[in-house]
């Protein structure tokens, strides 16, 4: 029989291995979920262009067999005109239907890990919208022209110790990076990336 203390305060587990006699220490977050490996994926967009007057331009879709958590997304932006454009993070509580997409090659951070079971896609025309549930962040982007030597990069970043990441429980969950049907930029072409883990 091993021996677990709780420190209630700081939220750690010490436990004593009753055949090693080793300590070992376990750090949870605030959502009671244990820190540690966990098997992580990585998809990444070519560049694209979306459709006209774009709503979801990219997405990452949940699974009815692992928990997904989202913890970064990622978008650069370049158009032959540099200007500001605005963005907005949306959950939906249903999948998109239709449309032009892309199915993003999902990548393991570790070669030895099961295949990711989260869908990622690029959209170069609109597809017909899940349930929206609403939005996550919005933000403005500056997205300069080709020939500049900087680009932006808009990050939204879930990785934190003190709250939950984006938490997709089904197939029907999904995320998207949304441009809200404004007009589409002369030129506009995106680069998007989605980092999350599955347990």
């Amino acid at each position: 029989m091993s021996i677990k203390i709780n420190d209630a305060t700081t939220n750690v587990d010490a436990e004593v291995d009753s055949v090693s006699r080793a300590l070992r220490v376990t750090i949870y977050d605030v959502n009671g979920v244990a820190f540690g490996p966990r098997y992580t994926y990585d998809a990444a967009t070519a560049a694209f262009t979306p459709g006209a007057t774009p709503q979801d331009v990219f997405t990452i879709q949940g699974s009815n067999t692992k928990l997904i958590r989202v913890t970064r997304i990622r978008l650069t932006s370049v158009q032959n005109t540099a200007g500001i454009n605005s963005w907005f993070l949306v959950r939906r509580s249903s999948a998109n239907t239709g449309g032009t997409s892309t199915v993003i090659t999902v990548v393991p951070r570790d070669s030895t890990q099961t295949a990711g079971t989260a869908t990622a896609r690029s959209y170069t025309a609109n597809p017909t919208a899940g349930t929206l549930v609403g939005s996550i962040r919005s933000t403005k982007l500056l997205s300069p022209a080709p020939a500049s030597v900087a680009n932006d990069s808009l990050i939204w970043d879930f990785d934190d110790i003190q709250t939950n990441p984006v938490v997709l429980v089904n197939a029907n969950e999904t995320i998207a990076i949304n441009f809200n049907g404004a007009a589409l930029p002369a030129g506009l072409s995106l680069h998007c990336s989605v980092t999350w883990t599955e347990e």
